[in-house]
């Protein structure tokens, strides 16, 4: 499924909030020029940037669970497109109405996240493995529940990423980060408890800080008093780009000790019912239960 930006030509896809301020000062930082990109924070989000008065703003944009979209406290609608085209005619909330796109230039795609590149394959492979379809019967069932199984394949894809091992102590996340010779800023994430905590182990001159990652009662991911992310991948990306409250980025990922299995463990208690012939044919969608 592309992405319902993807052919905007204002949509620049996953990039930081300080490039997409960049891209509307090189295109002149008018009043009302603004810019789509996605949320690195919120999944299936997207962020609109304006500039006004020689300064940006940012607002995030959510995907709402019947599938429209709206800046907090603002009108649901349709599309990215569709919302930006009503603040074209109604500030409603914004500094100012949005007067002017930002385009990319001509032949420059919407950068890709590294979550992205993955995303096709993981969801492949989940079909294949959970519900043993092959052919035009995975094709199907990809098609039928594509919605879902994204949402399922993102909050769990941390499961695939070398720098999550999963349920080990703090003694031996310390010893597999100062064991052999490895940078000041090598990490590793593991798991806490049961109750969807998890711990960053981060190396600095030879010392390991560690800090807690709490979910919140919505679900969100944060360090304490940090930023919220839907997804630990999306933690370790804004993380991996600045410090926000750590002693430093996080750039080398410690890989699991030899021998740990790699394979993708997804959590069946959340996965959608495997479809049935009718519903493979009639293109019915199911929905995940949490």
């Amino acid at each position: 499924m592309a992405d319902v930006a993807q052919n905007l030509p204002y949509f620049f896809g996953n990039i930081t909030r300080e490039e997409s301020e960049d891209y509307l000062r090189q295109a002149g930082a008018t009043d009302g020029l603004y810019l789509l990109r996605q949320s690195r924070s919120y999944l299936g989000g997207y962020a609109l940037s304006v500039a006004h008065g020689r300064h940006f703003y940012h607002y995030t944009i959510e995907r709402e669970l019947n599938g429209t979209y709206a800046i907090s406290g603002g009108i649901s609608h349709s599309s990215p497109a569709e919302l930006c085209h009503y603040h074209t005619l109604e500030s409603s909330g914004l500094v100012c109405l949005l007067k002017k796109p930002c385009n990319r230039q001509p032949g420059v795609q919407p950068k890709t996240g590294p979550f992205e590149d993955l995303k096709e394959h993981l969801i492949r492979e989940y079909v294949h493995q959970t519900w043993n379809l092959q052919a035009e019967a995975l094709e199907q069932a990809i098609i039928s529940q594509k919605p879902q199984l994204e949402k399922l394949i993102a909050t769990t894809a941390h499961e695939k990423m070398p720098w999550f091992h999963g349920r080990i102590s703090r003694e031996d996340s310390e010893q597999l980060l100062i064991s052999g010779v490895k940078p000041n800023g090598s990490f590793l994430i593991r798991e806490r408890d049961n109750n969807g905590s998890y711990a960053l182990c981060l190396l600095h001159d030879r010392k390991i800080s560690h800090y807690r990652i709490d979910r919140d009662k919505t679900g969100k991911l944060s360090i304490p008093d940090g930023k919220k992310f839907d997804t630990l991948w999306q933690l370790v990306e804004h993380y991996s780009y600045k410090p926000d409250g750590l002693l430093r980025v996080l750039t080398e990922p410690c890989p699991r000790a030899t021998g740990c299995k790699e394979s993708f463990i997804f959590n069946r208690g959340a996965c959608p019912a495997p479809p049935t012939h009718h519903q493979l044919v009639s293109n019915t969608c199911l929905f995940i239960t949490t």
